[in-house]
């Protein structure tokens, strides 16, 4: 059997058999048969006694990348899967690896088929004694929308930035229309590609969207808004002035905008983005109040969604007194209430946080599955709209940090999402990485560079889309994240899916 495998098909047999472990499991020897293979093999099939061609079944992606880290992809079971899941996988089952297709397993997976033979003494089947028929798993409908997600991994791909990620939800709901991590994969290739992947420093297979921690930057400005006119610590009229820079004892810590903003209200101050403002109130309110607002919108919850989401981080004096051994700083405040120091935050956080300014409070539960189906084609279940956080609070707040919001876009640091096709309000940001001069800022290594952030939506009066961009180490939220942000929602409503979704 050996040597006419040799020669007839071009198989080393003793090199298939090193590494396998006695058992009665069949060994493959040679995958993916050409036409000619097979006719090659059913010709001498009297030769190759044992030797058989099984038909095995293939997952196949046939939008590719596309939405790559929302769907994931399949392999085989290692040991503990075969475990968990029981008589439903055999060894050469798929089962979920990343994505939905790990996450829903349970859902996705069917029963095996069986098949009980008698064979004779050359591997021959001569008699079918028992045989059950497999039953498929169950189907999942996406609240995917994929005209927007081509749009959206589209219009990222042609910014030429290497790394980021874009999360576009219907901000009536809390269904996500489009995820993506860049860069991507594809999932018809990983195990083909496995090595590639793995050796690749932007890490393809990471979902930043969902698990990627940065400082949030001047995005959190916007709960901390809320947080001032809540608690009574300012009001909407009430002004700093911003000579830009504020100090506190011997220490000058710098506005963004070094010559000032001279008399700053609480719209101009979210427009502007001036970090004066909020190291003034900031200060006053304290770390504890700070971190207690930011958790109210979501930061540093557990998001519940069908794929894993990692929680942000919301530093407290008593961890930094635990991890560092040094009490909580001044200092520290002061960062804090402009989004850096020792916070992290994610996508998915900035993005829902938003979604409570734009319904006066209300944070639906996001999600990525509408329906549920049985192999009939029969839906079994049905997701419906729940809401998972509400801040409850004036709406009149609400109405004044979005009318800072579109200011923003208007006239201060988010003008590069301004649109004559929708009307976009948003905020920027630009989390610092490391600390640098402004003028030698483009000559630091790409890694070193500075995170950018734009959390925005539209339309205005009656906000649908909500959009969060994260551009991994792309300098500034104003000059790279909100164009990307602009530009997907103008593609959006020139392709007319906003009257077909919403009318």
């Amino acid at each position: 059997v050996a040597r006419v495998l040799r020669e007839v098909m071009g198989v080393e047999l003793e090199d298939k058999l090193k590494n396998v472990s006695k058992g009665i499991e069949p060994v493959r020897i040679k995958e993916d048969l050409s036409q000619r293979e097979l006719e090659l093999y059913y010709y001498n099939s009297f030769r190759l006694p044992g030797v058989f061609v099984e038909v095995v079944p293939k997952r196949v992606y046939p939008q590719g990348r596309r939405a790559c880290h929302v769907i994931g992809y399949v392999g085989y079971p290692d040991e503990e899967e075969v475990r968990k899941f029981g008589g439903r996988v055999a060894p050469r089952s798929f089962v979920g690896k990343l994505g939905l297709e790990r996450s829903m397993d349970e859902v996705l997976l069917g029963e095996l088929g069986r098949e009980e033979v008698m064979v004779n003494a050359l591997g021959r089947v001569v008699r079918t004694l028992r045989k059950m028929e497999p039953v498929k798993g169950k189907s999942l409908v996406l609240t995917i929308d994929l005209r927007i997600q081509k749009i959206v991994e589209d219009v990222f791909y042609e910014s030429g930035q290497p790394a980021g990620a874009v999360i576009l939800l219907n901000a009536k709901t809390g269904e996500i229309l489009a995820l993506a991590s860049f860069p991507g994969f594809d999932p018809n290739k990983v195990w083909e590609e496995w090595e590639e992947l793995r050796k690749n420093k932007l890490k393809p297979m990471f979902n930043r969207a969902t698990r990627g921690r940065y400082p949030p930057a001047s995005v959190v400005k916007v709960p901390f808004s809320y947080a001032f006119l809540d608690t009574k610590t300012t009001t909407p009229v009430s002004k700093v002035l911003c000579t830009g820079s504020y100090f506190l004892g011997d220490r000058r810590f710098f506005c963004w905008q070094v010559y000032g903003h001279g008399q700053v209200s609480i719209v101009r101050a979210i427009s502007e983005s001036c970090d004066v403002y909020y190291y003034h109130y900031g200060y006053e309110l304290g770390p504890s109040t700070l971190i207690r607002y930011a958790r109210l919108f979501g930061y540093g919850e557990n998001i519940p969604l069908e794929i894993p989401v990692r929680r942000g981080f919301l530093p407290t004096p008593e961890w930094k007194r635990r991890r560092f051994k040094k009490p909580w700083y001044d200092g520290d405040t002061i960062n804090l209430s402009i989004g850096q120091g020792y916070m992290l935050s994610t996508l998915m956080e900035q993005t829902l946080m938003m979604m409570a300014i734009i319904n006066n409070g209300v944070i639906y539960k996001p999600t990525l599955i509408k329906e549920i189906r049985d192999p009939s084609g029969r839906v079994v279940w049905r997701n419906k709209r729940k809401v998972w956080k509400v801040v409850r609070g004036r709406q009149e707040y609400f109405a004044v940090i979005r009318r800072g919001l579109r200011e923003a876009v208007r006239r201060g640091t988010g003008t590069k999402a301004f649109s004559t096709i929708a009307d976009i309000a948003g905020k920027t940001g630009t989390a610092q990485v490391v600390r640098a001069r402004k003028d030698s800022k483009r000559k630091l290594p790409w890694r070193l560079r500075n995170h950018a952030w734009f959390v925005g939506f539209a339309p205005y009066r009656d906000p649908v889309f909500l959009v969060g961009v994260l551009v991994e180490h792309g300098e500034s939220g104003g000059r790279v994240a909100a164009p990307i942000a602009r530009k997907i929602i103008e593609r959006i409503y020139i392709q007319g899916i906003n009257r077909e979704l919403f009318t």
